[in-house]
């Protein structure tokens, strides 16, 4: 019996809500929807859930004015997350624009919200961009609204969550889209929330000044209503005192006690006349009140001429009152404070035409909204009124919670890159919420991606079919004509040291004399060439020696390798004794030619395993001698050492 008395409950509850006229081309769908859930509700025994539901669609009925088909995904969506009810069942039942938007709050839930803290604007884009329809948000948004004036009834780390999400995401939200009051009201709880004391602090002093604040607002306003009178003006008039948080805001910004916050009230005169007189009939009560009370001119605010975009419309000034002080004015019509009272939403009261052609302008102006960064008065300014609506554009999570901003269709590879040139060239893959891809996987909106890397990783020509930024795309074929032209330094000092042996300086000239003699097709091909050891650097000096007619210098035959070795060690002071018995010096025979006494030899310093002896006649010896004659030193073996003596392949 008692869940009988439940079900009729409900249902009269479902009855009060389809009767409000503006869901009549979807009262049936709705009752269908809602029968569903009665019928699980049923089951389960338990009516919490089918209350909330009712309750949840109230608030984005009469407070967010959301259509029909809202109510119905809020009814499916429990079904459908606890498998009751099929995607199929919903498209064909109730149309695939309710399984679009109950796709889209499966979206949002899906998210790891704990990642927006390091930066909620982004985090308000990427929810724009989860989903096409903008009453996927707005219908999020009356679900926080109920989780707020419920939070008591959630575990207190549900609770702390609620309130930093809503106050870094869902405050800003409202504030964006013109519901004030709904704004007004979730700031409000997260302060009762976060700093109870100090909440109940402003709340209590507000009560204790209320029959002091009354008795002055009547004195205020009563010259008001009988001048408006006497001028034929339909108004009315009524006090409202600032929000509990704006007051703490107030206090912190001027550092200053409760009782010094002058502006705790203002004064809101409407005006109930028709629409085409609107902006005159402002001013002119404007000028009656002024002819009263004296204004302050740098508090003028015309919001009649210059509509917020949020459509808030409003003339506002501040004028001296009795006993001194300062209050707040308040001027707009009926129609304009319905706009202030409800955003956009208001618009259905003054608007004809189709409802469905209505709807779409009306999201189309709340999606703008939402896109642009708006400054709350207690927010960091934000930089960059970016117009666009970011259809273009996806937002990905590091594996820290930093949100990254990326354009739709970027790959892993992209994304590397975005985050820095190295990581981009060093990238092998990624982990993209928990799953192994490759270098080629498309990123969506949402994602969290933990990068890959490794060391032996280089760029290569596959990359550029992957990459999708033309900024990246000339940074890897850089990277690619780079390690093309690796040697090309090394050729670069093989050239200018070999010019300077005979007087000559690395010139263009010079240069374009050497591509064209050697055959390259430019410069770095030159000096690769050079680099790698396919041009003998001897031929230089022939390609620029002087025609006969002028030159003085004989012509000399090429000089032989073994020549060329012993001028590159003439002179040196430097040289290595080949002595088993030293044990001062730490040297290596160099496997590639396993030299023995008697041969010739050189000496090598390399960089990470000291000296190595190399033979003359090494295959090596060309390329360590031109590249790196600094290194080189003289090596020689001790005197009347036999052949005889034993070696172990190394001395130290």
């Amino acid at each position: 019996m008692a869940e009988d008395a439940d079900i009729v409950k409900v249902e009269k509850e479902l009855n009060k809500l389809i009767s409000s006229g503006r869901l009549d081309e979807d009262s049936e769908f709705i009752r269908k929807a809602f029968q569903l859930l009665c019928n699980q509700t049923k089951k389960d025994g338990n009516f919490t859930g089918i209350n909330q539901a009712l309750a949840v669609a109230r608030i984005m009925l009469e407070e967010i004015y959301l259509m029909g088909e809202a109510v119905i995904c809020l009814f499916l969506k429990s079904l459908y997350d606890h498998s009751i009810i099929s995607k199929e069942i919903i498209e064909s039942d109730f149309g695939t624009h309710v399984w679009k938007l109950i796709t889209g709050l499966q979206k949002i839930d899906n998210l790891d919200t704990k990642l927006y803290r390091t930066n909620a604007e982004n985090f308000i884009k990427l929810l724009l961009t989860l989903s096409d329809d903008i009453n996927v948000i707005l219908i999020r948004l009356g679900q926080r609204i109920y989780e707020m004036r419920h939070i008591e009834l959630y575990p207190e780390e549900k609770q702390s969550l609620l309130a930093e999400e809503t106050a870094l995401l869902y405050v800003p939200i409202a504030h964006r889209i013109g519901l004030y009051t709904i704004k007004t009201e979730l700031d409000d709880r997260v302060l009762k929330y976060t700093e109870p004391g100090k909440y109940s602090q402003i709340d209590r002093k507000i009560r204790e000044t209320q029959k002091d604040r009354d008795r002055y607002t009547v004195t205020f306003m009563r010259p008001i209503e009988l001048i408006l009178k006497e001028n034929g003006f339909d108004c009315e008039l009524k006090s409202r005192v600032k929000s509990i948080s704006s007051i703490n805001r107030k206090m912190q910004r001027q550092e200053v006690e409760f009782e010094k916050v002058y502006d705790l009230f203002a004064i809101r005169i409407i005006i109930n006349n028709m629409v085409e007189s609107e902006k005159s009939d402002c001013w002119k009560v404007y000028s009656l009140v002024t002819d009263i009370y004296t204004p302050n001119p740098k508090r003028l605010r015309d919001w009649t001429s210059f509509p917020k975009p949020t459509g808030y419309e409003s003339l506002h000034t501040t004028v001296v009152g009795p006993s001194g002080k300062w209050v707040e004015v308040q001027i707009r019509t009926r129609r304009m404070d319905d706009i202030a009272e409800k955003g956009y939403a208001a618009h259905w009261k003054y608007q004809t035409g189709g409802k469905k052609e209505m709807q779409t302008t009306l999201y189309a102006s709340i999606r703008e909204m939402l896109a642009k960064p708006v400054k709350l008065g207690h927010e960091k300014p934000i930089s960059g009124d970016k117009r666009e609506l970011y259809s273009d554009e996806i937002f990905i999570f590091t594996p820290k919670g930093d949100l990254k901003k990326l354009k739709a269709g970027y790959s892993v590879l992209d994304f590397a890159f975005e985050i820095h040139t190295q990581i981009g060239f060093t990238c092998t893959g990624a982990i993209v919420n928990g799953k192994m891809v490759p270098l080629k996987h498309i990123l969506q909106n949402g994602d969290t991606v933990r990068i890959m890397n490794s060391k032996n990783q280089k760029p290569n020509p596959g990359w550029l079919g992957i990459l999708k930024s033309p900024r990246t795309i000339a940074r890897v074929k850089h990277a690619l004509k780079m390690e093309i032209y690796k040697d090309a330094e090394w050729g670069k000092e093989i050239i200018r040291n070999k010019l300077s042996q005979f007087g000559e300086e690395l010139t263009d000239p010079v240069i374009n004399k050497l591509i064209s003699a050697f055959g390259c097709e430019h410069i770095l091909d030159l000096y690769q060439k050079f680099g790698e050891g396919k041009i003998d650097p001897a031929k230089i000096k022939k390609v620029l020696v002087l025609p006969e007619s002028v030159s003085t210098v004989p012509q000399q035959q090429e000089e032989s390798f073994p020549a060329r070795i012993s001028e590159v060690l003439t002179g040196k002071e430097d040289f290595v004794i080949i002595d088993p018995a030293i044990r001062s010096i730490h040297y290596h025979f160099a496997r590639c030619c396993s030299p023995v006494p008697g041969e010739k030899i050189f000496a090598f310093v390399s960089v990470s395993q000291g000296i190595k002896i190399h033979k003359t006649k090494c295959h090596n010896a060309y390329q360590l001698i031109t590249r790196y004659p600094y290194r080189v030193l003289e090596a020689r073996w001790k005197e009347n050492l036999g052949n005889n003596e034993s070696y172990s392949g190394h001395r130290s």
